[in-house]
């Protein structure tokens, strides 16, 4: 069965799925690395290709927002 959780380590990419809405359920820690585990994997795969494509519209205040939540989980050690 295929896992509907959608899993990347770009914190950009990241910050334009959390702006949009899509739930973040976990962030994975592997050494250095974080990776951002997202619900709904079929709509992050097209945000995802919008994102790459540079046709996704994001509100610009929600995409900081949301990056700087991104970053205090990643660099919050609890």
């Amino acid at each position: 069965m295929k896992s509907d959780f959608f899993i990347t380590k770009d914190l950009g990419l990241s910050g334009a799925l959390h702006s949009k809405g899509v739930k973040l359920v976990r962030v994975d820690r592997q050494g250095k690395l974080c990776f951002f585990v997202f619900e709904n994997r079929s709509l992050c795969e097209s945000l995802q290709q919008q994102f790459y494509a540079k046709t996704l519209d994001v509100d610009a205040l929600e995409y900081t927002n949301s990056l700087r939540v991104l970053k205090d989980l990643v660099f919050s050690r609890s």
